[in-house]
């Protein structure tokens, strides 16, 4: 039987736990408000009087979810992921770096650059009421590449059984289905011999690739 003590490091551990999973959770929120472009969910990972600096702005993040949810509108796709989360958690202040690599996929000249970012969100935390959000960040840049690519999905028909659901701003995106996934049901498919047809594009010059994509989209 556990003893006075025991059981008190065991509650506190526990109760940390259930912080770090907490403000895990909270930087995941985060990267999905930001692609799906919710500004009541990036709002909602800041506290009002929070602030974010992320080098082109500088202010509350409240006014950033405003700012830069427009901005990424203008681009084919965002995709924000999170890696290494290191957190500390002291009573309702918590300091986290978390490694982030970020795509921005922007269309030119009937082309597709992939913009990579990869750098490091230094977050202060704290708890209100319950509920841990952003009170100060500072985004820091660790490396940059621009990638030329082609989107190969634009390559499949609509209506191919092969055409697998694409993601999208707002609330049409399939996330905002999760808990009804059965509408997407589909008749069982496999394709035969996977990778041949994407070996015959790859053949093709890339700007032929672009152009390709771009007839079959406006016929679908």
């Amino acid at each position: 039987m556990m003893n006075q003590p025991d059981t008190d490091y065991l509650r506190l551990q526990v109760s940390e736990l259930i912080d770090r999973e907490q403000i895990r959770d909270l930087l995941h929120r985060y990267c999905r408000a930001v692609d799906r472009g919710d500004a009541a969910l990036m709002k909602s990972c800041y506290h009002e009087d929070g602030t974010d600096d992320h080098g082109f702005f500088v202010g509350r993040g409240w006014d950033f979810a405003d700012y830069v949810l427009p901005i990424l509108a203008q681009l084919e796709r965002s995709i924000h992921s999170l890696s290494n989360p290191i957190i500390s958690v002291r009573g309702n202040k918590a300091h986290v770096e978390t490694q982030w690599s970020v795509i921005h996929r922007l269309k030119r000249w009937g082309k597709f650059t992939d913009m990579w970012h990869q750098g490091r969100y230094l977050d202060e935390l704290e708890r209100r009421d319950g509920q841990w959000r952003i009170l100060k960040r500072v985004t820091v840049l660790d490396a940059e590449r621009w990638i030329d690519t082609a989107d190969m999905q634009r390559l499949v028909p609509a209506a191919h059984p092969n055409r697998v659901l694409m993601g999208q701003r707002g609330t049409g995106d399939p996330v905002y289905q999760l808990h009804d996934l059965r509408r997407f049901d589909r008749p069982a498919f496999a394709l035969p011999r996977l990778w041949e047809p994407l070996r015959q594009v790859l053949a093709l010059p890339m700007l032929l690739i672009h152009l390709l994509g771009s007839l079959v989209q406006r016929r679908g």
